[in-house]
């Protein structure tokens, strides 16, 4: 696996986990990193349905995405992380100030003991 420093290098990267941790979510990509932790509610689109955190039936849907590659990852700055993978699901994690829970609304954490990249 060719080495990830920034969120653009997940396209093409498989999604191996998805982990529920209190009120936020972290996907794992390849292993235990890298990791992109969503600490505003994620919203996830399949099949035409609109599912977000933690609302009834987001979990499932959010699990959909595991083995699924990144087919385009778009960051749009104070808007949106949009996920594109490659099962027709699409993961959005909002970076509007009106989603961040405690002032943040994303990690993405690189490598073991690496820097963290937050937004």
């Amino acid at each position: 696996m060719e080495r990830i420093d920034r969120l653009e290098d997940l396209k093409g990267t498989q999604i191996s986990g998805v982990a529920f941790i209190c009120d936020y979510v972290e996907f794992y990509f390849g292993g235990p990193f890298p990791v992109l932790r969503s600490i505003s509610d994620p919203i996830i689109e399949s099949e035409g349905i609109v599912h977000r955190f933690p609302g009834q039936g987001s979990r499932d849907e959010l699990c959909r995405v595991i083995g699924s590659k990144g087919l385009r990852v778009d960051l749009k700055e104070n808007s949106a992380l949009e996920l594109i993978m490659s099962n027709d699901c699409k993961v959005r994690i909002p970076l509007d100030p009106t989603s961040f829970h405690g002032g943040e609304a994303m990690h993405f954490v690189p490598v073991y003991n690496g820097p963290v990249q937050v937004w």
